[in-house]
C-alpha cells in the first residue's frame, strides 16, 4: 500500500456530476469503490496532460493516462474493487468492457461531437468555457476531429453513407444497452451487491446521458427505457458523490430564487411607469378619436358673432364656441325674427 498520495487529474464536472467525461467518471467511481486515497484535481488545462486529454493518474514517478492502465496499476498497488469476483466474473468484466468500447463509445462520440445540434448547443460551449484561453480556441475543434475519426472506423466501407453509419452505430449502441440491462437484471450492481470496475465503466458512459441537458436523441430515449441501468447509475452518483449532487441542487435553488426575486423587483419598479404609460395611452386614444371625428365631419365646430348694443352703437362679440353635430344644427329662423324686431 502506497504511503504517498496519488493525484488524479480529470475534466471538470457539471450538471451534478464530478466530471463530464466518461473515462474520467469511470476512474473516479473506481477509486471511490476501492477507497483509493487519491487527490482529485479538476481542470481544463490540457497542457497538464502528456496526451492532451484526461484522466491522468500520477504516483511517485509514474504517469498513467489510459483507463485500463490506471485500473491495472491500482490493482497492482492493492487498490481494487474486483477482488471479490470469481474467475468467470472477471472474464465477464473483460468481455463487457470490450463491448462498451466497441459498441457504445462510437455512438457517444457521435452524439457529443458529430451531431450538429448537440455540438453547437452543448459540447462546444461547455469545452470553450472549461478550457483556458488560448487553448479554448482550438481544443474543442481538435477533440471533434478525433471523435469523427473514431466514428469513421465503424463505417465499414466507402460505399456506406453518413446516414447509414449513424443508423448503424446507434443500433449497435441500443443492443449494447439491452445486453447491459439484461446482465444487471434486478441486482444492485452487475455482480451482486458490491460494485466492480465494470460498474464504474457503465456509470462513466451512461450517467452523462442521464444528467446532461441534451437535445432529443434516440440513444438517450432508449436508455430511459432501461430503468434498471438508470437506477444503478443514479444510485452510484448519490451514494459516492453526494457533495457534487448537493452543490448542484443548491445552485439550482439559488438561481430559481434569484429569478423570482428579480421578477418581483422588476414588477415593482415598472409599476409607476406602467401606470403613466396607461394614462398617456388613454389620452392619446381620446385625442386621436376626436381628431378623427373632426376630420371626417362627425363633429362640426361653429363660431358665430353676436351683436351687443351700447347706447347708439352696436358691437359684434364672439360668443362661446359650441360643438354641434351635423344632425343637431341650430335653425336660423329665430335669429332672423330677432333681427327684424330690433330694426
Amino acid at each position: 500500500m502506497a504511503a504517498e498520495k496519488m493525484k488524479l487529474e480529470v475534466w471538470r464536472g457539471d450538471w451534478g456530476l464530478p466530471s463530464i467525461d466518461p473515462h474520467c467518471l469511470a476512474v473516479l467511481s473506481y477509486c471511490k469503490f476501492s477507497r483509493v486515497p487519491v487527490e482529485v484535481i479538476k481542470t481544463g488545462n490540457t497542457w497538464r496532460s502528456p496526451t492532451g486529454n484526461f484522466p491522468v493518474l500520477r504516483h511517485r514517478k509514474a504517469t498513467f493516462s489510459r483507463v485500463t492502465d490506471i485500473f491495472t496499476y491500482l490493482r497492482k498497488e492493492h487498490w481494487g474493487s474486483d477482488s471479490h469476483l470469481s474467475t468467470k466474473e472477471s472474464a465477464d468484466v473483460v468481455a463487457f468492457s470490450a463491448m462498451l468500447e466497441e459498441k457504445l463509445l462510437p455512438a457517444l462520440l457521435h452524439l457529443w461531437w458529430v451531431d450538429d445540434k448537440t455540438y453547437v448547443d452543448i459540447t462546444r460551449p461547455w469545452y470553450a468555457k472549461a478550457v483556458p484561453f488560448p487553448l479554448s480556441l482550438f481544443i474543442p475543434h481538435q477533440k471533434q476531429k478525433r471523435a469523427e475519426l473514431r466514428v469513421l472506423l465503424t463505417k465499414g466501407g466507402d460505399h456506406i453513407t453518413d446516414a447509414e453509419t449513424e443508423s448503424k452505430i446507434y443500433k449497435e449502441a441500443k443492443e449494447c444497452l439491452n445486453l447491459l440491462s439484461y446482465k444487471l437484471g434486478d441486482k444492485e450492481y452487475m455482480f451482486g451487491r458490491q460494485p466492480s470496475s465494470l460498474d464504474a465503466l457503465v456509470f462513466g458512459y451512461l450517467i452523462p446521458l442521464i444528467k446532461a441537458p441534451l437535445p432529443s436523441n434516440p440513444l438517450q430515449s432508449h436508455l430511459q427505457q432501461c430503468s434498471n441501468l438508470c437506477q444503478m447509475c443514479n444510485g452510484i452518483l448519490t451514494t459516492y458523490f453526494p457533495a457534487e449532487v448537493k452543490e448542484y441542487e443548491d445552485k439550482k435553488k439559488k438561481e430559481e430564487q434569484q429569478k423570482k426575486s428579480q421578477g418581483v423587483r422588476a414588477d415593482v419598479s415598472e409599476f409607476p411607469n406602467r401606470r403613466r404609460n396607461m394614462i398617456l395611452a388613454a389620452v392619446f386614444a381620446i385625442t386621436s378619436m376626436i381628431g378623427y371625428a373632426l376630420a371626417t365631419g362627425l363633429i362640426n365646430v361653429q363660431i358665430k358673432d353676436s351683436e351687443v348694443t351700447q347706447g347708439n352703437r352696436k358691437f359684434r362679440t364672439p360668443p362661446p364656441q359650441s360643438l354641434q353635430g351635423p344632425q343637431f344644427e341650430t335653425p336660423r329662423v329665430l335669429e332672423e325674427q330677432q333681427e327684424n324686431g330690433e330694426e
